[in-house]
């Protein structure tokens, strides 16, 4: 990339929740953004909004299972250069109590969010600019020993332990890690449900800050990620203050 040039970013994940809030974002800051989901469907409903939302912004939009690794090497491959990777979570959460929960639910969450994860970077890294960066989307769980969240603490525990691993060897290239808390995105509608509203009131007052996340916390920490050219390794928890205990 010249002076001249906007960034490229790719962002896995990208059609709702912090991803697509940090796609708007970057669209506000000249970025050429790609985006990728699941489903044409889901591509499609959040180029239009993002376009609706940065009528000057540039998008573009990617479908892509995580789960194959094989198509979405060959994708990824042909999709030229990047400038920043962020991976964001996966509807893939192995949340449960562990004696209730089947080692498929783990496997099938490692598979999304570690293993995908992995495998898109190798595919990108091609590609990726000596000044790029990678930025992971982990959460809070890796850390903070609740009863029924051994999975995905362990998918995120995975990840955030690889961030370090790959920011010394994939250097220059910076590697970081964001960790949301509790986020209020759609994510949660199904498994939060009716009692969605209550959960978010008990769970926010344990908080110093008192309220659960919103999608654009955690985006605007990506961004910083993404801009701060001397931070690598790094781990920031963008949490309301969940870490402290």
């Amino acid at each position: 990339m010249s002076d001249s040039q906007p960034p490229r970013s790719l962002i896995i994940g990208a059609t709702k929740g912090i991803g697509f809030a940090l796609a708007e974002r970057l669209g506000a800051s000249e970025h050429k953004v790609a985006l990728t989901g699941r489903s044409k469907e889901s591509v499609d409903t959040a180029l239009n909004r993002l376009r609706e939302l940065q009528p000057s912004g540039s998008f573009d939009g990617l479908i892509l299972d995580l789960k194959d690794y094989s198509t979405t090497r060959n994708i990824l491959t042909n999709f030229g250069q990047v400038d920043h990777l962020v991976l964001c979570g996966s509807s893939d959460a192995a949340w449960g109590p562990f004696n209730a929960m089947t080692m498929e639910t783990i496997e099938q969450a490692l598979k999304t969010k570690l293993v995908g994860f992995l495998n898109v970077v190798q595919a990108v890294m091609p590609h990726l600019a000596d000044h790029g960066s990678i930025t992971f989307v982990g959460g809070t769980a890796a850390r903070a020993s609740m009863p029924g969240s051994v999975g995905i603490a362990a998918v995120n525990g995975a990840l955030e332990s690889a961030t370090r691993s790959l920011a010394r060897e994939l250097a220059p290239r910076r590697v970081n890690l964001v960790s949301p808390g509790l986020t209020d995105t759609e994510a949660w509608d199904q498994i939060l449900a009716a009692n969605k509203t209550e959960l978010y009131t008990s769970f926010a007052a344990k908080l110093p800050l008192k309220r659960v996340g919103c999608p654009g916390d955690s985006a605007g920490a990506i961004a910083f990620m993404i801009a701060n050219s001397y931070v690598t390794g790094s781990i920031l928890d963008v949490d309301g203050g969940w870490h402290l205990g």
